[in-house]
């Protein structure tokens, strides 16, 4: 088995300045290959500190991968780094300096004298040519451990992963495993009700293994199995996901999955239904979500964004007593607003949301959080859920709207 470490180099990564996909795209090719990756780090533009960070990780792990910080300026620091960490000298590297030259000459610009500090590289390192750039990588081998540097541009660092580094760790390790993983994508359960629901199966073994992934009202379950092959991780998720499915019934919308709006225009086109959809406090983020998706057109007709009352009487023809006596987010409303807006539009079927969305507006009777989402599908009954969501104005909202999306799903698939 093999072990690896990431490090992502740049000041910018640790100001929030740049957004790091460098180590996702890393990782998941080192998994693919069978390679289990067990930290991951980002350094700032200092010699002294990316050096420390490679003998760190070159002491926990078989190899460490850094990406970053082989440009031609005066703050990109990994050689040296790199020459520091394995205590050898930088040496001129000819053939990826005869590469730089022909670079920009085929560019037609004179090559600027920094640039031959990318065709430096560690003694006796192997050199990682660069065909979509002027950085070559480099491999420095200790023992049966290498430090491994790439570029950082994310085109250059990719090809550089794929083509050269990982053949060369699975001929190095001589890895025969793979790592297969399989995500469930579920909705209408909050991340500790999931989790105590498969509490006894995460703890049962770690090979297949589980991982619980929330954001934003939606959470994912995901499978990893390491196996000798492909097909035989494969067979070992195939015997997990029955058992996972067991505690999850009506919440797996989906398998490896896009978004659950992705997953209900599907079942309303299947089905030939079309949709409307009267909105509140999600302010039009549910006809967002809808109208995402390529083809939206075949199944949604349109909305109403009634966020004043007056709108909600003009529009959706809800009955001026029902605000009188309920008030605006309330049960009744939210079901008027389904029936008017199916109406209007003449959908099959429609939803409504309407809620107190923050961060003021809430009393001690209708706090922040309180949101009715009602939904009227070919049978006029409408099906009303009251919810109280924690969050944020925009956390609030979302998961208002996920939940009607949610509600949707379950009636178009049952």
């Amino acid at each position: 088995m093999a072990t690896a470490e990431i490090i992502t180099v740049g000041t910018e990564l640790l100001l929030g300045q740049l957004v790091d996909t460098n180590t996702t795209f890393i990782a998941k090719a080192l998994a693919d290959a069978g390679i289990d990756v067990h930290r991951e780090t980002s350094v700032g533009d200092n010699t002294a500190r990316i050096a420390t960070a490679i003998r760190e990780a070159i002491d926990r792990a078989d190899c460490v991968i850094v990406a970053g910080g082989l440009g031609p300026t005066v703050d990109d620091l990994t050689r040296e780094a790199a020459a520091e960490a394995t205590k050898r000298p930088l040496e001129l590297h000819e053939h990826s300096l005869e590469r730089i030259k022909g670079m920009f000459a085929r560019l037609g610009r004179p090559m600027a004298e920094n640039n031959r500090r990318q065709a430096l590289m560690p003694a006796g390192a192997v050199v990682l040519d660069n065909d979509f750039g002027t950085a070559p990588g480099f491999i420095v081998e200790e023992g049966r451990r290498a430090v491994i540097a790439v570029p950082g541009v994310p085109r250059e660092m990719k090809a550089m992963i794929s083509d050269q580094v990982v053949p060369w760790l699975l001929a190095k390790y001589d890895v025969s495993a793979t790592i297969v993983t399989r995500v469930l994508n579920t909705i209408g359960l909050g991340e500790s009700d999931l989790d105590s629901r498969i509490a006894d199966l995460f703890h049962a073994g770690v090979n297949p293994s589980i991982a619980v992934l929330a954001h934003f009202g939606q959470v994912d379950v995901k499978l990893t199995a390491k196996a000798a092959n492909r097909e035989a991780a494969i067979a070992m998720l195939d015997q997990l996901e029955p058992l996972v499915r067991e505690r999850l019934p009506d919440c797996i919308y989906a398998v490896d999955g896009g978004p659950i709006e992705h997953v209900v225009g599907d079942l309303l086109r299947a089905r030939a239904w079309t949709l409307a959809t009267a909105e509140s406090c999600t302010g039009g983020l549910i006809a967002s979500m809808l109208t995402s998706v390529a083809g939206a057109s075949d199944y949604y007709l349109g909305g109403v964004v009634s966020y004043a009352n007056e709108a909600k009487l003009d529009f959706l023809d809800v009955a001026p007593d029902l605000i009188e006596q309920h008030g605006a987010v309330s049960e009744e409303v939210a079901t008027a607003m389904a029936v008017g807006v199916k109406a209007h539009l003449r959908s099959t079927c429609a939803i409504a949301v309407t809620g107190i969305a923050g961060p003021g507006g809430g009393s001690e009777e209708k706090p922040v959080g309180l949101v009715y989402v009602a939904l009227t599908g070919p049978d006029p009954q409408a099906e009303v859920r009251k919810l109280m969501l924690p969050g944020d104005r925009e956390m609030i909202q979302r998961r208002a709207a996920i939940a009607a999306l949610s509600m949707l799903w379950k009636t178009a698939r049952a």
